[in-house]
C-alpha cells in the first residue's frame, strides 16, 4: 500500500489541498493525518471525507472541548498511535501510552513535553523512541509535530556497527532491513503541511509498505 502522511495543518486550507492533489497525482492508496489540524471545520470535514486515517495532537487534546458537536466525537475517538505492519504512525513520538486518548490526558498524569517531545531536539526521546520500536518490533516510525522534515536513522554499517545519523537527503530513500539480529531503525519526521519551520515549501511524505521507500516531498 502506498501511503501520503502529513501533519501540523494548523488551519491551513492550501496546504490541505496541495497535498490531497499531489497524493492523488502520486496515487497514494491511503491518507494518514499526524495530528495538530487546528480548529477549522472544513479542515476536519475533508479528512473525513477523503476516509484518512487520524492520531491525535496536542491541539487536539488542547482544543477538543471547543470542536463544533459535529466534529468532536470523531476527534475525541482519534488514536494516540496506529500501527500497520512495521510502521508507526503517530504526532509526536511512538513512545506514547497506549490508554491515552484525547478527552483522558487531563487526568493521565503525564508531563506536556513526556507526551510530546520534539525528536529533533531531544536526544532522550529520540532514544526512547527506537527502543520503542523495538519493543513493537517495528522498523519506522512516522512523526509530526516538530515541523522539520527529517530521519533519524538507527543502522548498521558496511562493517558491522551500529551508527546513529540524521539527515533531509536523499529526498528518495528506502529502509533497509539491516541485520536480523540487529534491525535497522528510522524515525520520519514528515514535516509540517501547514507552518513548515525548515523554509517556505509545504511537506509531508510517501511511504510505499511493499517497497519500503520513503519519499520526502516538498511542495
Amino acid at each position: 500500500m502506498r501511503y501520503a502522511i502529513f501533519s501540523d495543518l494548523h488551519d491551513n486550507q492550501t496546504g490541505l489541498r496541495a497535498v490531497l492533489a499531489d497524493a492523488k497525482r502520486e496515487q497514494a492508496d491511503q491518507l494518514i493525518y499526524l495530528g495538530d489540524a487546528g480548529q477549522d471545520p472544513h479542515i476536519f470535514q475533508a479528512l473525513q471525507a477523503h476516509n484518512s486515517l487520524c492520531v491525535f495532537g496536542n491541539w487536539e487534546v488542547n482544543g477538543w472541548q471547543r470542536l463544533p458537536a459535529q466534529i468532536a466525537p470523531w476527534v475525541g475517538t482519534w488514536p494516540a498511535t496506529i500501527q500497520h505492519g512495521a510502521a508507526i504512525f503517530c504526532h509526536a513520538t511512538p513512545d506514547i501510552p497506549a490508554n491515552i486518548s484525547v478527552s483522558s490526558y487531563m487526568t493521565a498524569g503525564i508531563g506536556w513535553n513526556t507526551l510530546f517531545p520534539r525528536l529533533n531536539r531531544n536526544e532522550a526521546a529520540r532514544w526512547n523512541a527506537f527502543a520503542a520500536l523495538e519493543a513493537a518490533d517495528a522498523r519506522v516510525a512516522f512523526h509530526g509535530h516538530t515541523h522539520v522534515q527529517e530521519v533519524h536513522a538507527w543502522t548498521t554499517n558496511t562493517v558491522g556497527h551500529r551508527h546513529f545519523q540524521a539527515f533531509r537527503e536523499p529526498a528518495e530513500f528506502v529502509l533497509e532491513a539491516g541485520d536480523p539480529t540487529a534491525p535497522n531503525r528510522y524515525l520520519v519526521g514528515v514535516g509540517s503541511a501547514g507552518t513548515p519551520d525548515d523554509g517556505p515549501q509545504l511537506r509531508y511524505v510517501l511511504y510505499d509498505d511493499e517497497t519500503q521507500q520513503v519519499s520526502l516531498r516538498r511542495l
